[in-house]
Parts: C-alpha cells; structure tokens; sequence
C-alpha cells in the first residue's frame, strides 16, 4: 500500500476550459472577442491586428465601444445588452472603426450570447473588409465619376438629371440643363501640351463648382465639354445669373505650367418642363443652345428656343450632305480673273469653292465652309480644293497666251492650321507639276491668333520653295502694318470696303494712297479687289497698283466659262 499523500494539481478545471478556448480562437480565421458590460474579456491575436493592438491581451479590459465611429452601432451594442442574456439570435453589421494606432478601418462584424466562464457573455467576430471596400469604393468611383477633374462623368450625370426629373415631375417644380464647351481649349493643348491641356480641365472644373450651390451638380462629360443641373429652380433669373458667372469665371486669365493662358465659354441652357420634359429632348436642347452661342461669337450663353430646334434639323441634315458633297462631284471651282492693271491682261485667277447642292441650289461658303471646320471636314475639302485650282491652271499655263497664268487660293486660319500638319501644299505643287511662283496663297492676320510659331514656320517653309503669300483684307485689321512686316509676304490685297469711292470721297483716296506708298516702299506687290468701274482701275493704276480684280473685268465663273474669256485684255482707263 502506498502510504505517500496523493499529488494535487493546482490547475483548475476553469482554467483549462480557458487554455483550450484560447487555442482555438488562436486557429479561427476571424478576429475574435469576448465581451460583457462592453468590456473586452478576451481576444485572439488576429483581433488584436485588426484593431490595431500589438498583443491580444493589451485589449482585456478595453472598451469595445470606443473603437467604433457609428453611433447607431453603438446602440445596438447597447440594446444587445439590455436584452435577456442569452437571448438566440445574430446581429451582424459593417462598422467604420478607429483603431488603436489612429488608422481607420472598415469591419464585418457578428454577435451573438454564449457562456464564459460561467456567465453569460457576448462573442464577436470580426473580418477585416478595409480593402475590399476601398476597392468596391474606387470602382464605383471610376465608374461614376471622372479621373482628372473628379467631377460626375457622364454615366452619374444621366443618371442624375433623370433623377431630377422624375423628382421634378412629382413636386411640380423646374430643373434647368446647362451645357458648356470651353472656346480655344484645342488652341491650349497643341501650343502648350496636354498637361496644360489637363490642368485646364481640373481648374475649370473647380471655378465651375464656385459658381452653383450645393445641390446642384457640375459633371464632365468628356474632352472639353461640361453640363450642369440646377434643380427646384424657382425662377429663370437664377439660371441667367450662374450662366453670366461660368462666362465671367472663365475670361479669367488660366495659369498654366507657369503661364498664362486666356480661353472663354459657351454655354447653352435649357428648362423643363417649359421646353421638353424628357431627357433626351433637353440634351438635344442644351447642345443646340450652346451650339447657338458659339455660332453667335462665343464667350456668350443662348436660352433654347423653338426655333432653334429647326435650325438644329436643318444642320444636322446640311453635315450629313456635306459628308457626300465631295464624292457625289458637288462641290466646284470658280475662277475670277486677275488683271495686270498697267496692260489690261487677264494674267491670273482667283479660286472660289462653291457647293452646288442638287436640292437647296447653292449653298452659301460662309454657311458650309464654318460646318466644314466643326466637324473637321475643312482639311480635306480644302486639301481638294488647292488641288483642283493648281491642276487647272497648270492646264491653262499650256497655252501660248496664258503661259505665265498664276492661279490664287483663299485661306483661313484654321485651313493653315489643318494644312501645317505635313507638306500637303508642296506634296499638290509636285503632284499637278504647277511651278511653286504660280501658286498665290491669301492669308488673314488672324493666322497668328492662335498658334503663331507653328503658323510662321509653315509660311516661312512655303515662302523659301517660292510660293506667293499675299495679306488679304489689308486695312481692316487692328494690326495689319505690324503684320505686314512680320509675315513672310511678298503682296497685299486692298480690302473692297476701300475701293467703292475711292474716286469721289477724299479720305478713301488717301487712305488707298497710304496704302500703295507703303507697299512701294516696302518692295511689295499691291491688287485691288472689287473694282467695279474704269475711274476706279483708273484710279489705281495711276497710283502704282499693279493688278486688280472686279466685276469690271469679270464675276466669277465655272472653269469652262472662265476658258472663254483666257488671253482678253480688258480697259483699265
């Protein structure tokens, strides 16, 4: 018999109730913690990560609640524990939490009664979603709004106007629709860069916001083109007043990677339900607004009327023609002659473009030639048009008595922009095999409104291959005796506004006068247009102009026509 006294252990059953619970909370997948009276009695390590402690038995004896942003997950942690212990049941949430090193987090968190140590006690699980919510975040944002200016895209715009619409329905009130196209915003990313261009985006954005209130929404639809809605819109002063501050906000000077840059706006407005109460109808409604203002001269906003909406059928079906003009052969060339002013020889033409529309007869240049620009057609049309002039007078230039025959093309600023981008001049000169001397190119000022450098190193590159470049319009600009010695011209064009009574009225002839004793002493070459009479070519002639063109001599003409009259010498006195 063993008389020795038995071993006694001093480990209790509680206690190895608690060692065996602890290993297994240790092996869950999931931050776990037991809690009484919002007490922390015990935690598991990967509780202790997920609310940013070091050690899991740092949190015994912490406050759960203090971890939690919501209020109202506090009081369900509350109301958990005025009811019955072990009442059956799971409450489940997703809570914003502050952890213990100050990060924010997001968690899945559940609750439910068990028995701890005897006692009733609540048991939470938490999952840590901080990443995935962040990730459902981001896709939402770049789903609904856009990334360069962080305003609504598109996407959350429709969305949103549809919202406001139906709301406005229902409560009788009005929503206004603005569209906005900034003016020049091209200009700004070819001259200065696409992070100009970007930049500019991001500030507009931001002095649009300051322009509306809170409820309303500013969104970017895409490239330079914005919208926005001002709902419960009482009266339509309001929206006058915030199209006038977008106008006024935008004129403001741009400082743009260290420079200064000046753009403006166009804005069209539009209102339900006095002018549509349907989405697409007042989409359609605001972009003919604001087409309207930019056609008007820009830097200004139009209120849609009736009558525009006619006006936008009666373009679109215009663009959409236009689109066919060239392939179906109904755009040509007429020719008005150019005549040497001291012999009366008909030594050359002037190129208009026509669009003899087989519908709507002749379609007016100014009319056509603008659609061509905006729906960037011009360059083709253009490109179309030099051709066929040079390959004319090439053809001309066969005959004995039109050997010499110079052939002369209008060009606008955007066309010369168009044209910059290669060697499409010289690549036509080549292609028709009409010498560079023989091709006459008519420029604005206005060329250098925009993008100078890029104008003048193309002007100067046509200018040594020995193409003519001649100022149109001289007299009329605020700055042509600048840009006569600027741009790389060898001749002027008298404006027709001169011309009329230069024989009668005084002041017209001295400023014709002026005009030839300063091209003399500048060395260059001086025609006058629209000439309509013998005293007016008289006038000139006398004076030292050397070419002039008019309906005195002749209006212009299709090519067959114009070859009729090829080696005429007309009076000129």
């Amino acid at each position: 018999m063993d008389n020795s006294e038995p071993v006694t252990s001093s480990v209790t059953t509680s206690q190895i109730a608690l060692e065996d619970l602890q290993l297994l909370m240790a092996n869950l997948p999931d931050g776990i913690l037991l809690h009484r009276n919002g007490t922390i009695l015990l935690a598991n390590r990967l509780a202790a990560v997920i609310l940013g402690m070091g050690q899991a038995e740092e949190l015994h004896g912490t406050q759960l609640r203090g971890f939690f942003n919501n209020d109202a997950w506090n009081r369900q942690l509350q109301s958990i524990d005025d009811q019955p212990p072990m009442t059956p049941g799971r409450w489940t949430a997703e809570m914003e939490l502050t952890r213990c090193d100050h990060r924010q987090g997001i968690v899945d968190i559940a609750t439910g009664w068990t028995m701890f140590q005897g006692e009733p006690a609540l048991l939470s699980t938490l999952r840590d979603i901080t990443q995935v919510k962040r990730g459902e975040e981001e896709m939402r944002r770049q789903a609904n709004y856009d990334t360069l200016t962080g305003l609504p895209n598109r996407s959350l715009f429709l969305d949103r106007l549809n919202r406001e619409l139906i709301r406005a329905k229902r409560s009788h009130s009005r929503v206004a629709l603005m569209f906005i196209d900034l003016d020049r915003f091209k200009w700004v990313n070819d001259t200065m860069g696409h992070a100009a261009g970007d930049e500019l985006l991001r500030q507009t954005s931001k002095r649009l916001l300051s322009c509306v209130r809170k409820s309303d929404t500013v969104a970017r639809l895409g490239g330079d083109e914005f919208t926005v809605i001002l709902p419960d819109m009482a009266h339509g002063p309001y929206a006058e007043r915030v199209a006038a501050e977008i106008l006024s906000q935008l004129i403001k000077p741009f400082v743009l990677m260290g420079q200064e840059a000046f753009i403006s706006g166009s804005v069209g407005v539009t209102v339900c339900p006095d002018d549509a109460d349907d989405l697409d109808s007042l989409l359609k409604n605001a972009d003919t607004a604001m087409y309207r203002a930019k056609s008007d001269g820009r830097n200004a906003y139009r209120f849609f009327t009736p009558d525009m909406h006619a006006e936008a059928e009666e373009r679109m079906a215009l663009e959409k023609d236009l689109h066919y003009a060239l392939e179906r052969g109904e755009l040509v060339v007429h020719y008005q002659p150019i005549v040497d002013l001291a012999s009366g020889r008909l030594i050359g033409a002037e190129s208009f473009l026509r669009w003899e529309h087989p519908k709507r007869g002749n379609v007016s240049p100014a009319t056509f030639v603008r659609l061509a620009e905006e729906i960037g057609m011009i360059a083709q049309i253009t490109a179309w048009t030099i051709q066929t002039a040079c390959a004319q007078a090439q053809q001309w230039r066969q005959r004995p008595d039109s050997a010499d025959f110079v052939i002369s093309v209008n060009i606008s600023c955007t066309r010369c922009r168009e044209l910059s981008t290669d060697d499409k001049i010289p690549d036509i000169l080549r292609a028709t095999g009409l010498p560079p001397t023989a091709l006459i190119l008519e420029i604005t000022e206005n060329i250098l409104s925009e993008d100078e450098g890029k104008a003048m190193d193309m002007l100067h590159h046509l200018s040594r291959q020995g193409v003519n470049l001649w100022l149109d319009d001289f007299g009329t600009g605020y700055s042509s005796l600048s840009v006569l010695k600027r741009l790389p011209v060898n001749g002027i064009k008298i404006d027709r506004t001169f011309i009329p009574d230069i024989a009668v009225d005084s002041e017209s002839a001295v400023l014709v006068q002026a005009i030839l004793s300063l091209a003399q002493a500048m060395n260059r070459k001086v025609i006058g247009e629209g000439i309509e009479s013998l005293s007016q070519a008289d006038f000139l002639r006398t004076r030292g102009c050397q070419m002039g063109q008019g309906y005195l001599f002749h209006k212009p003409v299709n090519a067959a026509t114009f070859e009729t009259i090829l080696g005429t010498t007309f009076p000129v006195g």
